[in-house]
C-alpha cells in the first residue's frame, strides 16, 4: 500500500504538531472579551484582550494585531507572565516593580475581578456598581470605579491607569 507524499506529510503534521504546541491553561470560569488600558511608569498597553476568572485564578491576555503581547495569570499568591517580561513573582514583588509598594498585595487581582480594593475602605455603592476614593499623603490618590461592565482605576500620585471595558 503506497501513500502519496502529500498524504504522508499531512498525517505527519496531524500527529506531530499537537505535541509541539504549548498551551497555557486558562482558569476554568468566565472568559470575557475586553478592551484593556494599562498605563504605569513601567508598562503601557491599550488593546483588545480577554480576562478569564475562576475562584482561584485570574488570567489577563492583551493582543495587538492578533498577537498576545501580555499574558498574566494571578494565582497562588503569584503573578506569572507567558510573554517573557518575567516568569513568576509574588504579588508584592509585582506591585513593587509595576504598580506601587503602597498597595496591598491583592490590589491588581481585585481590580481585574472588579472587586473592592483596600479591604473595601471608603466604598460607596452606586447604581450599577460602586466607587472608592482612597488617599494616603505622598503614597497614592486613587479613584476606583466599577460600573456597567467597566472598571476604571486611576492613581494620580503613582501615575497608574487601569481600565477594563467588557465587550458586549
Amino acid at each position: 500500500m503506497w501513500i502519496s507524499k502529500k498524504t504522508a506529510f499531512g498525517l505527519m503534521v496531524a500527529v506531530l504538531l499537537p505535541g509541539c504546541l504549548s498551551v497555557q491553561p486558562t482558569p476554568q470560569g468566565r472568559e470575557r472579551s475586553t478592551f484593556v488600558v494599562m498605563k504605569t511608569p513601567v508598562l503601557s498597553y491599550a488593546d483588545q484582550g480577554f480576562i478569564s476568572k475562576s475562584a482561584d485564578a485570574v488570567m489577563l491576555e492583551i493582543y495587538a494585531s492578533g498577537v498576545a503581547v501580555m499574558k498574566l495569570k494571578i494565582s497562588n499568591g503569584q503573578v506569572c507572565n507567558g510573554t517573557g517580561l518575567f516568569s513568576c513573582m509574588p504579588k508584592e514583588e509585582f506591585n513593587k516593580r509595576y504598580l506601587s509598594t503602597s498597595y496591598p498585595a491583592d490590589t491588581f487581582e481585585k481590580i481585574l475581578r472588579g472587586e473592592p480594593i483596600f479591604g473595601g475602605r471608603n466604598l460607596e455603592q452606586m447604581k450599577g456598581g460602586f466607587s472608592q476614593r482612597l488617599t494616603q499623603r505622598g503614597s497614592y490618590a486613587i479613584v476606583y470605579k466599577v460600573f456597567n461592565h467597566a472598571i476604571a482605576f486611576h492613581d494620580t500620585i503613582s501615575h497608574i491607569i487601569i481600565k477594563v471595558k467588557e465587550n458586549r
